[in-house]
């Protein structure tokens, strides 16, 4: 039979056609749908990793950790070298200052054969600080590519996380679970230099990990209504944060873009540790109150400034010429401080400076600084105080300072 446009019996086939039709647009619409979503989601997710590490990348350029070609290309895409990683870590960890001014020393720490004449300094100094080891063969690797655990180990090395144990088979578990890498990252077989400028920004505070919220401030804390931090007068120690915003005592904010250096400021290797113990009793000996805080805020053509008094370590100043006053058998005797004939302490202390006095200066904490200062003159007037410096919201120093008379 043939059917012709006018036939009645094509009314019932085109109208069972355009059911069917309908009925599968009404299925097909959501699959697309659903398609073009999971499309988007690893889009969106890919789109959100190149951004941090562009703004990561820049952020260590601007720090002068990690640079990029001659045209400014910071080659993100591209692998690592172990050279070039060992060159990364120097500049993040060390000093420059002291980096150069100790060149030949860490030039000597490295041992390794295959390491080029460029690389030397930056590879001794990674080892000699334990940030990067060489091969069981002996050889450093020096053009080896970086894997996920390699990039993860020094990560966790540069940090030391306290109470956190893991070792290099779980070093990439570990590192995700604190929040310092992607599961992108891990899954490459060689990181690239991107994945390498998140791990190190993320490492340097930039992330949700370990920074206090407006309920978790630290003891002593508070918070202005702009969301300016006062930093605590009682002598409880302040831990600077990446993003801190810190309230100046000329009313002015002082934020804090880097602390990579604290507890390795200058040539410390690490943590300081807690305040001294007493090794003799210190409520028989001078007490002296502790200043004010002081923020001090300035300008000038160097740069933007910040001191802050800071009370904690100037407390550790008191507390050590307090055991060196009772391990001195000219001011310590039958368990009591040594007294003049008029009844009065051989040692005064003040934990300031006054403006215009001279003084000695010594950075990181030394204990041997104060200790051989006192057994070389012990009767006088000891005036003590530690100040942190920063620079261009760069932390660089606690610089602590001492006067006796």
């Amino acid at each position: 039979m043939i059917l012709t446009a006018g036939s009645s019996k094509l009314a019932p086939a085109r109208r069972f056609i355009e059911r069917g039709h309908d009925s599968l647009k009404k299925r097909i619409i959501p699959l697309l749908l659903t398609f073009c979503l999971l499309l988007a989601l690893p889009v969106s997710a890919n789109a959100a990793e190149r951004n941090e590490e562009e703004t990561a990348a820049a952020y260590l350029f601007e720090m002068g950790i990690m640079v990029g070609d001659q045209s400014g290309n910071m080659l993100l895409d591209s692998h690592l070298t172990r050279a070039q990683l060992a060159t990364i870590l120097t500049r993040l960890n060390g000093n420059p200052e002291h980096v150069q001014a100790e060149q030949a020393y860490y030039i000597g720490q490295c041992k390794f054969s295959d390491v080029p004449e460029w690389a030397k300094l930056y590879v001794g100094y990674c080892y000699a600080n334990g940030l990067m080891l060489g091969y069981d063969t002996g050889a450093f690797g020096a053009d080896d590519g970086v894997t996920p655990q390699a990039a993860c180990t020094v990560i966790l090395r540069y940090l030391d996380p306290p109470d956190v144990t893991w070792d290099y088979s779980t070093a990439c578990q570990t590192a995700l679970d604190l929040g310092l890498t992607t599961d992108t990252a891990v899954n490459h077989a060689e990181v690239t230099r991107g994945d390498l400028a998140v791990m190190l920004y993320r490492a340097l505070g930039h992330t949700a990990l370990d920074v206090p919220e407006a309920s978790e401030l630290g003891v002593g804390l508070s918070r202005n209504s702009d969301g300016s931090i006062n930093l605590p007068s009682d002598g409880s120690q302040y831990v600077p944060q990446v993003g801190d915003v810190i309230r100046c005592d000329d009313g002015t904010n002082y934020t804090i873009t880097d602390v990579s250096r604290w507890d390795k400021s200058m040539f410390a290797s690490g943590p300081i540790g807690p305040l001294p113990e007493p090794t003799c009793d210190w409520s028989l000996l001078d007490q002296p109150e502790l200043p004010a805080m002081e923020v001090l805020h300035f300008q000038n053509e160097t740069g933007d400034h910040l001191r802050i008094r800071n009370l904690y370590e100037t407390r550790r100043m008191l507390y050590t010429l307090y055991n060196a006053i009772g391990n001195n058998p000219m001011t310590w005797q039958n368990d009591a401080p040594v007294l003049t004939s008029k009844g009065n302490q051989l040692v005064n202390i003040n934990l300031s400076i006054p403006d215009g006095v001279s003084y000695q200066v010594f950075w990181p904490w030394r204990e041997s600084e104060i200790i051989n200062l006192f057994n070389s003159v012990p009767p006088g007037t000891y005036s003590m105080q530690a100040w942190d410096v920063y620079k261009d919201g760069v932390y660089s120093h606690t610089e602590y300072q001492i006067h006796v008379i």
